[in-house]
């Protein structure tokens, strides 16, 4: 057996599929081959974890939903990272999808006033068709968060932009984390495409620097839905 072959079939994760996706860091011949990346994907859980105490306190249904999708995304994301494999891409997707479908029912809620049965259908059939998608078009998974990221936040800020008092304060949370995004979104693509880039760099990578200030953009969407549906649960 040739000596590269063999390596290779020595690797952890070297029998599965590997992702569609590679950012900047190397990966290594190891159980946790992006080191940097994975291990920040814990700000999500971290975060994660306090937003669900939060949440329950009163309970409050879309925050105790974002708090989940934020859950999920640290537990994909470190498996994503951890193995760089296509299944840990998927579960790493599928959280993300929870978040974008979250934010477009949410959104669709709000100017349809829909019922809460017909948003929780909504956002069920958002997450599981996407989920469907990308085990058909493995690539599909970064354009279409993307592209439902867009319509909902798009949407909601023209919610904003029509509304007034409270409601219209209620707001602030949610700018704040667009703001927060935007910046880390910058930081994601001077990664991804190693215009900034050291492959060899395992403490701090840009797109370790995405998680965290993603984990935080998260966390005020949160507090956002909390603040905007205690003002008015029904619309």
């Amino acid at each position: 057996m040739p000596f590269v072959e063999a390596v290779a079939t020595a690797c952890p994760w070297s029998s599965w599929d590997p992702g569609t996706v590679q950012f900047c860091e190397e990966r290594l011949c190891a159980w946790v081959v992006e080191p940097s990346n994975a291990w920040s994907s814990v700000s999500y859980l971290i975060l994660g974890v306090y937003m669900l105490v939060q949440a329950l306190r009163p309970v409050a249904p879309r925050s105790i939903a974002v708090a989940a999708a934020q859950i999920m995304i640290g537990a994909g994301s470190f498996f994503f990272h951890a193995t760089g494999t296509f299944w840990g891409e998927f579960v790493d997707q599928f959280g993300l999808f929870m978040l974008s479908a979250l934010i477009l029912a949410c959104s669709a809620a709000q100017a349809r006033r829909l019922t809460a049965g017909h948003t929780i259908a909504m956002y069920v059939a958002l997450v599981l068709i996407s989920a469907l998608l990308l085990l058909v078009v493995r690539p599909i998974g970064i354009p279409l968060f993307a592209a439902q990221l867009a319509v909902g936040l798009g949407w909601q800020v023209r919610l904003w932009s029509r509304s007034s008092g409270p409601i219209r304060a209620a707001h602030r949370p949610f700018f704040v984390g667009v703001g927060l995004f935007l910046m880390s979104f910058s930081i994601w693509i001077t990664d991804i495409t190693r215009l900034v880039c050291n492959p060899q760099n395992h403490l701090v990578t840009g797109h370790a620097i995405w998680h965290v200030l993603n984990a935080i953009c998260i966390e005020r969407l949160g507090a956002f839905y909390g603040r905007r549906f205690a003002l008015s649960p029904d619309r």
